[in-house]
């Protein structure tokens, strides 16, 4: 009987021996396992960023566009200037000063453009009018003269095409 109870303590310590602790191979797996999910952790992040970033922007955009809507509602005797603006900015209308619709206009809408450009990097606006208004690109917004009033605004963003350009960003408002 002391010969089965010993055989049985030398199987329990061996066993024992066996099972204490982590082979070197089972932390290298874990270590891995968990280094995966960091990295997938981080790509998650950095998309989330991304996308917050661009939403923002296309925010501005819409608040930046229904601004100038209102700005045209409100001065629809100069709608010609928004239209076709002048290159330069005859008087600076603030307060007092007394100001003609058409200056105000100039003044309204090259502030429009400066406030917008300083909000969103390299954004660029416009107002035409388009029977098409979800087309066209920076440099070449598609305005066909025709159909309702629109203010198109572009910007590159932050991604990388296909092409390897900088992705190309367009928000565009219906005036009524």
């Amino acid at each position: 009987m002391q010969n089965s109870q010993l055989n049985g303590g030398l199987k329990l310590r061996r066993n024992r021996q066996r099972s204490s602790g982590f082979s070197l191979l089972e932390v290298l797996i874990a270590t891995t396992v968990f280094a995966f999910g960091l990295a997938g952790f981080a790509a998650l992040l950095l998309t989330t960023i991304i996308g917050s970033a661009q939403a923002n922007r296309e925010g501005v955009a819409a608040m930046s566009a229904a601004s100038l809507s209102e700005q045209i509602s409100l001065n629809p005797v100069a709608l010609d200037r928004y239209l076709n603006p002048p290159e330069h900015v005859s008087k600076i209308c603030i307060d007092s000063d007394e100001c003609t619709p058409e200056q105000q206009a100039d003044f309204d809408f090259r502030l429009w453009q400066l406030e917008l450009a300083d909000r969103i990097q390299n954004a660029r606006g416009l107002v035409c009018r388009d029977g098409t208004p979800q087309d066209g690109v920076e440099g070449n917004p598609h305005c066909d003269g025709t159909g309702p009033l629109v203010i198109k605004i572009f910007w590159s963003g932050q991604a990388v095409g296909d092409d390897g350009k900088p992705r190309q960003h367009r928000f565009t408002l219906e005036v009524s």
